[in-house]
């Protein structure tokens, strides 16, 4: 990630002398060395599994930072997606996925955060050479979501089709296609890879799943919304990297009250009731170090705190060792291995 911050400082410099220079024929130079460079950018070299952070946001707060909830597992085999909520596209470009190759996604629930960024990412792997229809997975209604969505965007197909060629867009991969299963069993498995899926607490959302990915030793849990659950810590025994969902009390009490001084309406009962369907962020490590995690993480941040004092709020209480992710975080998981390598942009 150290290289994308230096590419952006590079480019910035040179657009920078190429608005000051008067020669067009300098700006053309500059020009073509920013582009250059952006198109033959490409994702460091994978050992292992990947996970990258592409949206660590939840619907409460506004850090432009901050993409809504999407966890990529990426291997040398493998892409997959698990929930794409709203910018988390953006995030998969920032960080130079190889989309072309997009095995699968996995939705947790139907929640609009986790689902919202779906046709964008459909689309932009579709274009960029995917050649099959791409298989979203998810529990019971996941065929209504994708239905609606293939619907949505049948005009926006036919066109790029025309316009393009069947040979280049191949209209049978664009339509999605929902496969549905009953939690608790495995979803998706090859020689190398399994996902599993489990149920959690979001109620009234029924069902909510999260998933486990095992793969060539390494394992990584992602929770989805839900409470601190038994059935969750029990799926993440003995796992390398916890993904789950958090809420601040500190922020979200704090918001609520200062929501209702002021009388902005309808925003503290939504704040209240967020809290019975949350985790709260202080109930999450001691399970997780019970169920033998190695390092816990927490992401789908209730409110999503911008970095700094936002951050060092929301971290009260909490070890050390926990980490509050931020988008494109980057976690590789060496195969056979304890080790964690953590990259954070």
């Amino acid at each position: 990630m150290k290289s994308k911050k230096t590419f952006v400082v590079v480019t910035a410099t040179l657009v920078m002398a190429a608005a000051a220079v008067g020669c067009s024929g300098i700006q053309d130079s500059l020009f073509e060395r920013v582009i250059r460079g952006t198109m033959s950018a490409t994702m460091a070299p994978i050992d292992g599994m990947r996970v990258v952070v592409c949206g660590s946001a939840s619907p409460l707060g506004n850090d432009p930072e901050r993409a809504q909830a999407c966890i990529a597992v990426i291997t040398p085999e493998h892409f997959l997606l698990f929930d794409v909520g709203a910018r988390s596209p953006l995030r998969m470009a920032q960080a130079r996925m190889p989309m072309q190759r997009l095995t699968g996604v996995f939705l947790t629930h139907f929640h609009s955060d986790h689902i919202s960024g779906l046709p964008d990412a459909n689309l932009v792997s579709w274009v960029q050479g995917r050649r099959e229809s791409l298989r979203v997975h998810g529990p019971e209604g996941v065929g209504e979501v994708v239905g609606g969505f293939n619907r949505a965007y049948q005009l926006d197909r036919g066109y790029r089709v025309a316009h393009h060629g069947e040979d280049m867009l191949p209209p049978d991969a664009h339509p999605m296609t929902a496969v549905a299963f009953e939690p608790g069993k495995v979803v998706w498995q090859d020689d190398l890879l399994t996902v599993t899926s489990f149920s959690v607490e979001h109620p009234p959302i029924s069902p909510a799943v999260g998933y486990r990915v095992d793969y060539r030793g390494r394992s990584v849990v992602i929770s989805g919304d839900t409470n601190a659950s038994e059935s969750l810590f029990e799926a993440s025994r003995g796992a390398d990297l916890l993904f789950h969902d958090a809420l601040s009390r500190h922020m979200l009490d704090k918001m609520i009250e200062v929501a209702t001084d002021v009388g902005v309406p309808v925003l503290p009962r939504v704040m209240t009731d967020v809290i019975d369907y949350h985790a709260d962020s202080l109930t999450l490590e001691e399970g997780a170090a019970k169920a033998g995690v190695k390092q816990l993480a927490l992401y789908h941040l209730v409110p999503a705190p911008p970095a700094g004092i936002g951050e060092r709020i929301f971290r009260r209480g909490l070890s050390s060792d926990t980490i509050l992710v931020r988008d494109l975080q980057t976690f590789d998981l060496p195969p056979d291995s304890d080790e964690i390598h953590i990259e954070t942009p």
